[in-house]
């Protein structure tokens, strides 16, 4: 096993949701619409809504990003709130947060990656 260390980070932007089962199918709709606007945001990568097959109705949405600026920027766009209010109204409860990576492995090598120090949570306005 090697390891590398590198001055580069990944963030990722997460959001649960927990959506009644009769309302799968809007609320999927709702965050497939919100991920097509936010996958052409600069600096957006791309999105992925994961249902979890231990747990009925809960979902979690992923989005991959260029770093801490491009997620900021979004998340104060004029668009922003009006958009993702149409995805949570869609969900019974909704909890948002962003992820760095600390270090990842492929083909037996690790990668640590070093994010910047002081990063903290982006909040939308309120």
């Amino acid at each position: 096993m090697t390891t590398e260390e590198t001055a580069t980070y990944e963030i990722y932007t997460s959001g649960r949701f927990q959506v009644e089962q009769s309302n799968e199918s809007d609320f999927v709709e709702a965050w497939s619409e919100f991920a097509a606007w936010v996958s052409q945001r600069p600096g957006a990568g791309t999105l992925r809504l994961f249902r979890d097959v231990r747990n009925a109705g809960r979902f979690v949405a992923l989005g991959e990003w260029d770093d801490a600026d491009a997620v900021s920027e979004w998340k104060n766009s004029a668009e922003f709130k009006e958009r993702i209010g149409r995805v949570v109204r869609q969900a019974t409860e909704f909890e948002p947060t962003e992820y760095v990576t600390l270090a990842k492995a492929t083909e037996g090598a690790v990668e640590s990656l070093a994010p910047p120090g002081g990063l903290e949570a982006i909040h939308a306005p309120s």
